[in-house]
């Protein structure tokens, strides 16, 4: 009775190990792949940080696209509602001595977004319409939205509508 006992232990150990063995590394893969571990740890300073940094694409003044790090206030939700926060919001003054400016006309602000599947909806006020370069405004959004390694693709919304850049004329 008692070596019994010790064979089923032996053989649930072995069981368990080997569960482990082979799911432990799709379980870390699938996180890894979610970017839950990005979006946690995007601020360096801690959970209780006011502030964190996030990476925003501007034009510089030779009409070249660049990302710039910025702080941004914490607005209590995720890392992308920051991040385009921030990005709407237009240059820091570090930005600005570095000569970036925004095409993304001034006063548009973020209704919302989400992410499913790999793409970014981002919906935002219609006062964007009104930015001096579409095709660079929409450039800046995409570029922003495609620099979280979650993300493939952006999708944008101006109030609840989807947006299309205009044809060339």
């Amino acid at each position: 009775m008692h070596r019994r006992a010790l064979i089923i232990f032996v053989a649930w150990i072995l069981f368990t190990a080997t569960v482990l063995a082979i799911g432990l590394p799709i379980v870390h893969q699938s996180i890894q792949k979610s970017g839950v571990l990005n979006l946690l740890g995007t601020a360096s300073e801690g959970p209780k940080a006011q502030t964190q940094s996030v990476s925003v694409w501007f034009f510089t003044a030779d009409r070249t696209i660049r990302a710039f790090r910025q702080r941004q206030q914490r607005k209590g939700g995720s890392a992308y509602h920051d991040t385009f926060e921030s990005l709407l919001g237009g240059p820091d003054l570090q930005a600005l001595k570095e000569g970036a400016v925004s095409s993304i006309q001034k006063g548009t602000r973020l209704i919302g977004l989400t992410l499913s599947n790999k793409v970014l909806f981002v919906d935002i006020s219609k006062e964007f319409l009104q930015s001096p370069d579409l095709d660079g405004a929409y450039e800046q959004l995409r570029r922003t939205a495609t620099g979280f390694p979650q993300v493939k693709d952006l999708v944008l919304l101006i109030e609840g509508e989807r947006f299309a850049l205009p044809a060339v004329r």
